[in-house]
Formats: C-alpha cells, structure tokens, sequence
C-alpha cells in the first residue's frame, strides 16, 4: 500500500500572491465575479488588498457639481482628465460612510440601487436607518414596502438623494 495516500498524508497550505483582472460594466460586479471565482472548497482563505473602488464615481461626480447633486454617473465610467484616476479607497469608503451618516441624521429620502447575489438589481425608495461600520452593514427602511432592509456596504451600486 502506498503511504503517501492523498487520504492520509496531511495537507499542507500554500500562499500566493496574484494579480487579477476581471472585466465588468463597474467594479461591483467584477468583485462579485471574483469572490464567487474565491469562495470555493479549495481556497481556505483570502484577502482583498486592492482594487475595490467604493465611491470613487460619487468623489468624482460631487467635485463636478454642487453638493445637492450626489447622484453617480456609471456609464462615465473613465476618469476626467483634471482626475488621476486614482483614489484612496479608505478616503473613497469614508466620504461614502460620510454621506450615508449624514442621511441618516437628516431622515433623507434616497434611491438605492443594489446588486445583490447573481447580478440581482434592486432599487427601492428609502431612508438610511443605520450603518455599522464594524460589519460594513447599512440598514435602510423601504418607504413603498414599509419593510426593513439590511445589505452590505460593497452590495451598494448607486444611490440619489432627493430633494
């Protein structure tokens, strides 16, 4: 019998350091692409350093208009020329973090697109009711249905205030 039986010898883990390039409309849709690519049996664990762009559309729209108008343009998609096209995403994620705690505080009635698991899109009239920062969770009430809803900050596509 062969002792180095795949069933008995023990595994042993491998790191490795990849670059990825995966081709979608927005950057939320080649994450979900590529987490679903992650979540498999044979990859343990993973970690994400760079490539999530959360709010880079919403800086770029804001600096261009005035402040009342915070809706997100995807189809530009490409950056202006006055931008580098490079955004901090800790920068990025806490002027979103900003806005969505100002709604809050202001009971602010906003369109919310969501894209949730296999490309779902949902988008609901509603008002930000919380956001956990430590879990990246935003809890909106959905003022047609009259229910509550809770998404993770990275399942949010676009949103418009209202005025």
């Amino acid at each position: 019998m062969n002792q180095r039986d795949s069933n008995t010898s023990p595994k042993n883990g491998h790191l490795f350091t990849v670059e990825i390039l995966i081709e979608d409309q927005t950057n939320g849709l080649a994450m979900e692409k590529l987490l679903h690519l992650l979540n498999v049996d044979a990859i343990k664990d993973y970690q994400i350093l760079k490539g999530i762009q959360l709010g880079q559309l919403i800086e770029l729209n804001t600096k261009q208009g005035s402040p009342a108008s915070l809706h997100t343009n995807k189809k530009a998609g490409a950056p202006t020329p006055t931008s580098t096209g490079r955004t901090n995403p800790t920068e990025a994620a806490k002027h979103i973090v900003e806005q969505l705690e100002s709604f809050k505080t202001n009971n602010t009635l906003i369109r919310l697109t969501v894209i949730k698991a296999q490309g779902i899109k949902l988008n609901l009239p509603c008002r930000i009711l919380n956001f956990d920062a430590s879990s990246q969770n935003v809890t909106v009430y959905h003022v047609d249905e009259k229910k509550v809803y809770l998404f993770k900050l990275n399942e949010i596509d676009d949103y418009v205030a209202t005025n």
